[in-house]
């Protein structure tokens, strides 16, 4: 019996080897999509409300959206004008929104520190492009919600604090984007 034992142990254990080794994986390379560099020329308005409610309305200004392609994700980095120091979390994709049929922005906090006060900003941003099969801009909006850490006079006499958050909001900027025509 322990004869017979010890030669079915020792026959699965030697299929069991057989198998794993006879039956080799095909391994099948995935080609990823190459990274496609695209420019987008559009036409941006501005519109900024203040925390204390004041509106401006900037004029129309010709800008670019440098992105990176890679599958169903546009890769780009915010930059700011003047230069801004301290410039952290500026890198943001775009999505495609299947659903929506349009471009989601996603996009952390950016943190930096003003050229004008000093003072540490941050800000959260949400949005999105509508883009044609070519990846041309139909349309397209993006809402930037700016706050200051810390005290804000007497640089933002209008801010609002943030209840326990130690931030002070300054306010918001929509910004619409449209084709350059």
């Amino acid at each position: 019996m322990k004869k017979l034992f010890s030669i079915l142990l020792t026959l699965v254990l030697a299929l069991s080897l057989c198998l794993v080794t006879a039956v080799p994986v095909a391994a099948t390379p995935v080609m990823a999509a190459s990274p496609t560099e695209i420019s987008i020329d559009v036409i941006q308005s501005q519109t900024r409300t203040l925390a204390d409610g004041s509106v401006t309305t900037l004029s129309d200004f010709p800008t670019t959206f440098e992105l990176t392609l890679t599958g169903k994700v546009l890769h780009g980095e915010m930059s700011y004008s003047p230069d801004v120091t301290d410039l952290r979390g500026e890198k943001y994709t775009l999505v495609y929104d299947k659903k929506a049929d349009r471009w989601k922005l996603n996009l952390g906090v950016i943190q930096y520190t003003s050229p004008y006060t000093g003072l540490t900003i941050k800000e959260q941003w949400e949005g999105f492009l509508e883009l044609d099969d070519e990846l041309n801009l139909i349309t397209g909006e993006f809402t930037q919600y700016a706050f200051v850490v810390g005290d804000p006079a007497p640089d933002y006499p209008f801010a609002e604090p943030v209840a326990g958050e130690g931030l002070w909001y300054l306010g918001k900027s929509v910004y619409t984007y449209a084709p350059v025509e």
